[in-house]
């Protein structure tokens, strides 16, 4: 368990919060620091890709909420940010260029088209 108190200076209140973390190392063959290090790492991980769902898609206003439409919106979600990410490493780019692809695809259909169009892979 962690345990975290909050000092919220506007409000002059004090909050704590208390976190559950479940791993499957026994709890004698890890210390305070390394159970924060694995904690942070999944967070290094997790935030990037939620800015990208959220930030450039929207994910978090989206109002499709019935039947199978949030798995499928997410299940397209990630083909074109897979799709992207595979686009820039053909390209040896270190990141996709998937916000300006977003925008540029909205005005103009025949980008995305042309997109999936192309082979992902050189020489193909």
């Amino acid at each position: 368990m962690v345990t975290r108190t909050t000092h919220h200076l506007k409000s002059v209140t004090i909050t704590e919060e208390t976190e559950i973390l479940i791993s499957s190392r026994p709890a004698a063959k890890m210390n305070a620091a390394q159970l924060q290090a694995f904690r942070r790492g999944h967070w290094a991980i997790e935030n990037p890709l939620h800015y990208v769902r959220d930030v450039t898609f929207g994910e978090d206003k989206s109002t499709a909420r019935t039947k199978n439409a949030p798995t499928n919106h997410a299940t397209l979600r990630n083909l074109v940010i897979g799709i992207c990410g595979l686009d820039a490493a053909r390209k040896g780019k270190k990141a996709s260029y998937l916000p300006r692809f977003r925008s540029d695809a909205k005005n103009d259909k025949q980008i995305a088209v042309a997109f999936l169009a192309r082979p992902l892979l050189n020489g193909s």
